[in-house]
């Protein structure tokens, strides 16, 4: 079975179209969360996943559409745009969002859009704070989003390993394994990131996709919102 993982869209339309005809045949796709925040085109990405019924995760904008004390947790400007999301998403949308799980099991593995340890919040993005995650899985593996980087947290020796490849890698535990983001990456690399795990070889397909950004960057200041999301765009920072 072939399961395309995509995570943290934010309201990218030109990156998910993108990434939706890059996609090789699939039997499945599963949403790591943040369908919404940052861009420019939240009802239209909201209403082609609804469409396509994939199993969607909450993410931490996604959640804060649907639960205003979340906002004290972001910047003005992440909160601004959130605020101008809940605005045109409509109530049908947002019932939408308020009811995605926060966590999903496939084949055994979890899918979180956080970490396991907090499945909606917590930034994977040093050693320390992977290695207490790797612990909680026992040997197993987690596929993770919200940082916006991809790459795969493991252990070796009981140290904590971090690598990135653009090709295929083969799952073995304890693993934590970010697809990257579809609509705004943070690599350094202005291509969307997604992947493709095939349960029967067990392995998982990082794939990079270029896109129309400045058709991303013409929505986002068509709505008005904050210059810095539609400049970093570019630089995929």
């Amino acid at each position: 079975m072939r399961i395309a993982i995509f995570s943290d869209i934010h309201a990218n339309w030109q990156a998910l179209e993108a990434v939706l005809r890059d996609c090789p045949p699939v039997d499945e796709t599963l949403c790591l969360g943040d369908v919404v925040g940052y861009g420019g085109d939240p009802k239209r990405c909201v209403d082609e996943v609804m469409r396509r019924g994939w199993l969607t995760l909450v993410g931490n904008h996604d959640r804060a559409c649907t639960d205003p004390e979340i906002l004290e947790w972001f910047n003005d400007d992440a909160a601004s745009v959130v605020r101008w999301t809940i605005d045109v998403l409509g109530e049908e949308r947002l019932e939408w969002l308020r009811g995605l799980p926060d966590s999903h099991v496939e084949h055994d593995v979890l899918l979180v859009h956080a970490s396991p340890r907090d499945h909606i919040y917590e930034y994977v993005l040093d050693t320390a704070v992977a290695h207490a995650n790797l612990e909680l899985i026992d040997g197993g593996v987690c596929f993770h989003g919200h940082t916006h980087v991809p790459g795969i947290f493991g252990l070796s020796e009981g140290a904590v390993t971090h690598e990135y490849r653009v090709d295929t890698f083969r799952l073995k535990g304890p693993a934590l394994i970010n697809p990257g983001s579809v609509g705004q990456p943070r690599d350094g690399s202005p291509t969307a990131s997604y992947g493709v795990w095939d349960t029967e070889k067990e392995t998982f397909e990082f794939r990079r996709v270029r896109y129309d950004i400045k058709g991303a960057q013409r929505a986002i200041r068509k709505s008005k919102l904050p210059e810095r999301f539609a400049l970093r765009l570019e630089t995929g920072r």
